[in-house]
């Protein structure tokens, strides 16, 4: 079966790239892990990240756990907590990794 015979979600609605995210700043790039673009929450961004040192050491953490496979990742995406009830790491594979507030989700 092709996925497109099993998942039946109907047409899309109105989509939002992660470019237009960065665009109207509710993304904010911080920089590349080899061609994956590395985004902040602007919330999550202006919560101390804006030091680099916090960023880097933040980014550091957040990609040792992405390195690290969970039964419940799959081939398009991975979530990690890096600090319970507060930050999440998202590996995607079209759109690079996205530090984010739970609430931000």
């Amino acid at each position: 079966m092709k996925i497109n015979e099993t998942l039946e979600l109907g047409e899309v609605v109105f989509e939002y790239s992660q470019d237009q995210a960065i665009s109207d700043g509710i993304l904010v790039p911080v920089g590349y892990a080899g061609s994956r673009r590395i985004v902040l929450t602007r919330d999550l961004f202006e919560k101390g990240y804006e030091d680099e040192g916090c960023r880097k050491d933040l980014i550091q953490k957040g990609l040792a756990l992405l390195a690290v496979a969970d039964p419940e990742d799959t081939p398009d995406m991975r979530l990690r907590v890096v600090v319970p009830k507060k930050i999440w790491v998202i590996w995607h594979r079209q759109e690079g990794i996205t530090f984010l507030q739970p609430e931000d989700y």
